[in-house]
């Protein structure tokens, strides 16, 4: 008895008492609608009674049918991989049944008033039989849904855990990677202009503090993101000669616009990276406006492409923004790549979740 308790309150447990609740409501709806049909169709106040008792009766039958499967029965042997004890599990419902619902089976000597009945009887004695049979194959669905259901609740949690994992190493991926492309830009100045170099030395240090800091939310303020893309042109700025171009347009009706941190940074890191030449006319153009509540990005630069033994970043930026939306913004969002003639440029379009 002890290890039959101890089996119970497990799979109480388990299967929690909003559960149970749910079998015993069920139970009390039907014999609430049957009682609203007798006294709809029958005007005498015993038969009413009568019918209520006995189909309250009927039903609870079937109740205890069903539980003693789903908290017992179905688990224990139907669910175990053993063939023998699932084998088992019928034989057990057979011999429950018939001794639960004897009464139903059995003939009294007395000799019933007439042949019709006598075959009603048995027809009825029948129907009982797959009315209980199909109280077990209603347990083992059950029992089948809730923990089909419990197990794709599980896949979601975890899938959703592995995205977040991959979503914080492809974030801390880009702090080092934009780092190392900003020093690379800083030793150059110490060449050719240590008052710009230190001047951007501080500079990098507000923009650290904004990925190290204000970039920990899985979404931030627009205007806060558009802040420091316009802090990190100003950087890039310092070390841009005469014959570069740089243009900027930032144009946000919506400044409550939330976004993914740091999601533009590798396209603005990757037009000063490519769309300078030290000799020849240079420009990038940045815009980021607001349209019908879409976040439209655009870059454009003039297209130098760095040769096979410029090791700088090596795509890692780009290949890490393209996961990012697709993790974050998956059908919201489409990002275009296009080289015309000594052009490149980039525009992402987003569609913020409302």
């Amino acid at each position: 008895m002890k290890v039959l308790k101890r089996f119970m309150i497990q799979h109480l447990r388990r299967y929690n008492l909003s559960i149970l609740g749910a079998q015993v409501g069920v139970y009390a709806a039907l014999v609430s609608i049957w009682t609203l049909v007798t006294m709809l169709l029958e005007h005498d106040i015993n038969t009413i009674q009568e019918s209520i008792r006995i189909n309250a009766l009927v039903l609870f039958l079937l109740l205890i049918v069903f539980m003693i499967n789903f908290y017992l029965l179905v688990p224990y042997f139907f669910e175990a991989k053993d063939r023998i004890k699932q084998w088992t599990f019928w034989i057990i419902n057979l011999v429950f049944i018939i001794l639960w619902d004897k009464q139903f089976f059995n003939i009294y000597n007395t000799t019933l008033p007439s042949e019709t009945t006598r075959i009603g009887f048995y027809q009825f004695g029948v129907l009982w039989m797959i009315l209980n049979y199909a109280m077990v194959v209603a347990a083992i669905f059950v029992r089948y849904y809730i923990r089909h259901n419990a197990l794709k609740r599980q896949l979601r949690e975890q899938k959703q855990k592995m995205t977040e994992a991959e979503l914080a190493w492809l974030k801390n991926q880009l702090n080092p990677h934009f780092l190392f492309n900003t020093l690379n830009n800083i030793a150059s100045l110490t060449q050719t202009s240590p008052a710009n170099a230190q001047r951007a030395i501080g500079q990098l240090s507000e923009l650290l503090r904004y990925t190290l800091y204000a970039t920990q939310p899985k979404e931030v303020s627009l205007t806060g993101e558009i802040a420091f893309i316009k802090n990190y042109i100003n950087l890039m700025r310092l070390r841009s000669g005469a014959n570069v171009e740089i243009t900027s347009q930032f144009t946000i009706q919506n400044s409550q616009l939330l976004i993914a941190p740091l999601l533009f940074l590798t396209p603005v890191e990757n037009a000063f990276k490519h769309g300078i030449s030290a000799s020849k006319p240079s420009f990038i153009h940045i815009s980021i406006i607001e349209e019908n509540g879409d976040i439209i990005f655009l870059s454009e630069n003039s297209n130098y492409p760095k040769n096979a033994t410029d090791k700088s970043g090596k795509g890692i930026g780009l290949e890490n923004m393209c996961r990012r939306l697709e993790l974050i913004y998956p059908e919201h969002y489409t990002i275009q790549q296009v080289i015309d003639r000594n052009t490149y440029r980039t525009k992402i379009t987003i569609t913020p979740y409302k």
